[in-house]
């Protein structure tokens, strides 16, 4: 940060204004790689995980899980590729990368940032549409494909003014040559708030509005049925919406205010030398890595979560041996296993449809019991796992 006249002036008769360190002490690089390397590596794996999961199992190609799987692609690049930058810029006193850098990096991080910010949008939409909205509105297949493209493009282009608006330079001083990347502030400096406002409050009030909405169609839908008393399953399916929901604006604040309050005070920085040291350096490194935090939690948010995610987990080659739809969610598991507990001791009667007569000799009386046997089996298929085998059995109420 500077003024313009520092540009147009001759500063090789003038020794480097600046206190040199070169690079940081290694003890700090050391821990920050560290950290980096931990969100890395976790977020690496859990975003592989999801896409192996979906190209291993067709029949999980739905819409909703191509929105989740382009969200898992954009945050396996991003985590893949960005931190790397941002460390090489953290521990260098000067701009190391040269022109490539100057033009590529900015550009890239902003269009992987846009584009996850736009497949969060896509999602939360598509769990709206779900849970409250007709089935006219939900995606369809051919759609999803669409709009997961129009979002890369458009966010390319979004990120176009990081390319056209920045450049390398190389100023000599008497004792030192100083090497960094200049940014037009006429441009850039409006970019930010603009690019501050996509990335921040855009995905936090559609979040807010999405989840809000789903919570008050579960409620309204609980006390329609309460009435009747069938509103038991809405009011599970309205407590695992509220707890996904409190996770996924939770993470949401925690992972992208950081980054508004960055913002905000590095333009009210004075144009003064070792401004941007101290304090705002190490807000600069905290912020930009709880972005690539929330890259790594998404996975754990938008998959873990769910169900379907977690039995193929089990079932998909390669992964199988992990168990990971275990383990990622134990109470669930045991708060089901104590359900089937009670269960048992739960006397059921079922009307069987089309009874065959009873028939008092032997080898048919096994036969009918092996009948019973087998057609509760069939009965106990749950709604979410795919079958077209007919069900001849229905449960008594009593």
């Amino acid at each position: 940060m500077g003024d313009d006249h520092w540009l147009d002036l001759d500063t090789s008769k003038y020794p480097f204004p600046n206190t040199l360190w070169h690079i940081k002490p290694p003890k700090e690089i050391a821990i920050k790689v560290t950290v980096m390397l931990i969100v890395g590596i976790i977020g690496i794996i859990l975003n592989s995980i999801i896409l192996h999961i979906l190209i291993k199992n067709r029949w999980l190609w739905s819409p909703s899980n191509y929105l989740i799987g382009n969200l898992a692609l954009v945050d396996l690049i991003t985590l893949l590729l960005c931190p790397w930058f941002m460390l090489v810029r953290d521990f260098y006193q000067q701009y190391v990368l040269k022109h490539f850098g100057c033009y590529f990096e900015g550009f890239l991080q902003a269009s992987l940032l846009l584009t996850s910010v736009g497949a969060v949008m896509l999602v939360s939409y598509d769990r709206l549409a779900a849970a409250g909205l007709t089935p006219d509105a939900r995606v369809t297949k051919s759609a999803a494909i669409k709009l997961i493209v129009i979002t890369w493009i458009a966010s390319m282009l979004l990120s176009l003014p990081w390319i056209t608006h920045r450049e390398y330079v190389e100023r000599q001083w008497a004792d030192y040559l100083e090497t960094f990347c200049a940014e037009d502030p006429k441009v850039l400096g409006i970019y930010w708030h603009f690019t501050l406002f996509i990335l921040v409050w855009i995905p936090l009030g559609l979040m807010v509005v999405t989840y809000g909405a789903i919570m008050w169609r579960l409620e309204w839908s609980a006390k329609k049925l309460s009435s009747k008393g069938a509103g038991m399953a809405v009011s599970k399916a309205k407590t695992s919406a509220m707890r996904i929901a409190a996770c996924v604006l939770i993470t949401a604040v925690i992972c992208r205010i950081p980054y508004t309050v960055l913002i905000y005070w590095r333009n009210r920085l004075s144009n003064e030398v070792n401004s941007v040291e101290g304090s705002f350096d190490a807000m600069w490194f905290a912020a930009n890595y709880l972005i690539y935090m929330n890259c790594a939690v998404n996975p754990l948010i938008y998959g873990f979560t769910n169900r379907r995610f977690r039995k193929a987990m089990d079932r998909t080659p390669g992964i199988a041996w992990c168990k990971f739809g275990s383990w990622c969610c134990v109470y669930p598991v045991y708060k089901r296993k104590r359900i089937l507990e009670v269960d048992k001791n739960t006397e059921k009667v079922f009307v069987i449809e089309g009874t065959p007569r009873p028939n008092r000799k032997l080898a048919h009386v096994i036969k009918n019991i092996l009948h019973i046997n087998k057609e509760t089996l069939d009965f106990s298929v749950k709604i979410d796992e795919v079958t077209t085998k007919p069900t001849k059995i229905t449960p008594l109420k009593i």
